[in-house]
């Protein structure tokens, strides 16, 4: 090779770091002391907020680490409109420590970023730290020592940072070893949007709430407020349409829903004290098309028309309540039946268990109840969904407690045999049901009878998924693959997938 005069230039600009100024480059045949172009750095040149808002989609770490790159750019990191703070991957479990001396280097991360932060339009703040499953209304299986040490006060400081910088969405997701009380100022904030808050803190009402443009609102507290609080809160959201509450509820307090803009409700609520002591529910929400409902405690439904609802999701443990919300939900086009839910339906006696007409339904999601002969109570929802298309057994077709009661296990199997040979066919089997998928399943025989009579009797069924128990071998995954494609099937298209289970 030549002299570097004689080298091709390369077609990038280049910035000399330390000199902070253009590197001159030649054109193809000039010499060493022949005329350069001085070529301009576009991006370092553009405004520190411009930038800023560059950085914004990187991740928070990943844009202090431009600081680096400069002098140029030493601060322009500080111009973000967009903060996430994660503590991951760091633990403080006291029984197994995974670098437990990095939440003070996360706290200062924090602090100093904060400090430093000359942006006057944080459009996202999302706070996440402390381990997710350590709600104190959860099984816990941490100590409390797991959790980090924070003062109140210098949490409330952090969570009202972006408050007065036109913030949109607030994302806060912390647990503390000594909570204290979640600031009454997030709920009046007039620029939020979303609004996201799993904390471990206590809440206390309000007084007034200002939240004029708040589309989603996501509350996961220890003890949701008493009194007229959700009522309150929904009427202060004109725009609110997404909604949901989660945390122990005041049995003796009503809950009041009510909203025109709602598309997608949640609901999951325990309650204190003895079970007799439950609320009435009342939901005013005629434009929603996702309910999630999860509730141990109502006592009386109040639900207008659902005449929008699309899919819903529900979890409870009442005969009676159960069967007076499946009422309500006679228009809906995906349900899932959780395993309370299929557990209350069974105790209802069969002269009390008159199920709605599905006619919408296509996608029918089931849990399996802590018993195993429920066929019956299957049976009586096939009936009631003429159009039903998908049918997903979410935990098996069977309850496996580990005890091992020959007697009992041979009454189940006899009875679920004699299931399998009724005559009777609902009419979904015979014309729409074409997909039908059970996970967990354990490799007992009246499994593989219900599975005989599906294959027997599913006249249109284009594809049956099986999901093996995560712990079944590979060499059982075979062996039961082979059983399956050898039993008759009354459908020429169906084909059958068994896999191992996550």
């Amino acid at each position: 090779m030549g002299a570097t005069s004689s080298n091709p230039v390369r077609r990038c600009k280049l910035l000399d770091l330390e000199e902070r100024r253009p590197i001159k480059r030649l054109k193809k045949g000039d010499s060493a002391h022949g005329n350069g172009i001085l070529l301009e750095d576009r991006i370092s040149s553009l405004p520190d907020a411009l930038l800023g808002d560059i950085l914004s989609f990187l991740p928070t770490k990943d844009a202090v680490v431009t600081s680096v790159l400069s002098r140029r750019w030493r601060r322009v990191f500080t111009w973000v409109t967009r903060l996430h703070f994660d503590d991951s991957p760091i633990s403080l479990c006291v029984d197994r420590p995974c670098m437990p001396d990095s939440f003070p280097n996360f706290k200062r991360f924090v602090d100093n970023l904060l400090q430093l932060c000359h942006s006057h339009n944080i459009t996202t703040f999302r706070l996440h730290f402390g381990r997710d499953d350590l709600s104190p209304y959860k099984f816990r299986r941490c100590k409390q020592g797991c959790l980090p040490q924070l003062n109140p006060m210098h949490l409330n400081t952090w969570m009202c940072f972006p408050l007065t910088r036109g913030v949109k969405e607030l994302d806060i997701r912390a647990r503390v070893r000594e909570p204290g009380k979640l600031p009454s100022a997030l709920f009046g904030c007039p620029t939020l949007e979303v609004l996201k808050i799993d904390v471990n803190l206590h809440l206390e009402v309000p007084l007034s709430f200002c939240l004029p443009n708040l589309k989603e609102f996501n509350l996961t507290l220890p003890v949701i407020p008493d009194g007229d609080f959700a009522t309150r809160l929904v009427s202060s959201c004109p725009s609110l349409e997404h909604l949901t509450l989660d945390g122990y509820w005041n049995p003796l307090k009503p809950i009041i829903i009510s909203s025109p803009s709602l598309r997608r409700l949640s609901v999951m609520t325990n309650c204190f004290g003895s079970s007799y002591l439950r609320t009435e529910v009342v939901l005013d929400v005629t434009n929603v098309e996702y309910l999630m409902y999860d509730d141990v405690s109502a006592s009386h439904y109040c639900i207008g028309d659902l005449n929008a609802l699309v899919e819903a999701e529900i979890n409870q443990s009442v005969p009676e309540d159960t069967l007076n919300l499946l009422w309500r939900l006679s228009n809906v086009r995906r349900l899932i039946l959780m395993r309370e839910c299929v557990m209350a339906l069974h105790c209802c006696e069969s002269e009390q268990l008159k199920l709605p007409v599905f006619r919408n339904l296509n996608h029918l999601k089931l849990g399996c109840p802590f018993f195993i002969s429920w066929y019956t109570l299957l049976m009586e929802l096939l009936n009631c969904a003429p159009f039903l298309e998908t049918l997903s057994l979410l935990e098996g077709i069977v309850f496996d407690d580990g005890e091992d009661d020959e007697q009992y296990m041979e009454m189940s199997g006899q009875e679920c045999k004699s299931w399998s040979c009724t005559p009777i066919i609902p009419s979904c089997l015979a014309s729409n049901l074409k997909r039908i998928s059970v996970h967990d399943y354990k490799l007992t025989e009246w499994e593989l009878e219900v599975v005989k009579y599906f294959l027997r009797s599913s006249l249109v069924l284009e594809e049956l998924d099986v999901a093996l128990e995560c712990w079944k071998s590979e060499t059982e995954r075979i062996s039961l693959n082979e059983t399956l494609q050898k039993l008759p099937r009354a459908s020429k298209t169906c084909s059958i997938k068994v896999r191992r289970g996550d």
